[in-house]
């Protein structure tokens, strides 16, 4: 179930990134019920569904009110949410990631991955910033993906339970 209300938690992500002056904590809260049909969709069960659904508002809700949850989704000209990219890979492989929010602010590329998992009452940013180090290959993996643009880079895991950003430590040329 965590599983499926992250999975509902970026696409709903997205489409506050596309239209953030649209959303706000009552509209989040009023979409709870089409929340709860989309996940018994994908066969929970209705409780699970409705636990699910108050699960994925709250986060919503939680983001909204943040200073970073409105400064990432922010409007910005280049910015992108659910961006899939592809480079080739060793042998030749095509290789697609998914980055799930990216823009340039102030002649910074920022790399963002949405984690949906609530760490508790007590997790501050130090607790977070410690959580995302585990999420720092992924997103260099991300970084390599805007290398060509010449840009400095900043990564980062923003806490959608928390509404709290976790920039990370990145120097690509060590």
């Amino acid at each position: 179930l965590a599983a499926a209300e992250g999975t509902l938690a970026h696409a709903v992500l997205e489409l506050i990134a596309a239209d953030p002056d649209a959303w706000s904590a009552p509209r989040a809260t009023e979409r709870r019920p089409g929340f709860e049909r989309w996940l018994a969709s994908r066969g929970w069960s209705p409780a699970d569904a409705k636990a699910g659904a108050v699960r994925v508002v709250r986060m919503l809700v939680t983001t909204l009110a943040s200073a970073d949850g409105q400064w990432v989704l922010r409007r910005r000209p280049d910015a992108a949410a659910e961006l899939a990219l592809t480079r080739v890979g060793s042998g030749g492989t095509p290789v697609t990631r998914v980055v799930d929010r990216s823009f340039v602010e102030d002649g910074v590329r920022w790399i963002i991955d949405y984690k949906t998992v609530d760490l508790g009452n007590a997790a501050g940013l130090p607790q977070l910033k410690d959580h995302a180090r585990r999420y720092q290959s992924q997103l260099e993996s991300y970084a390599v993906l805007f290398a060509a643009e010449g840009l400095p880079q900043r990564l980062a895991v923003f806490y959608v339970a928390h509404g709290i950003l976790a920039s990370l430590e990145y120097n690509p040329h060590l």
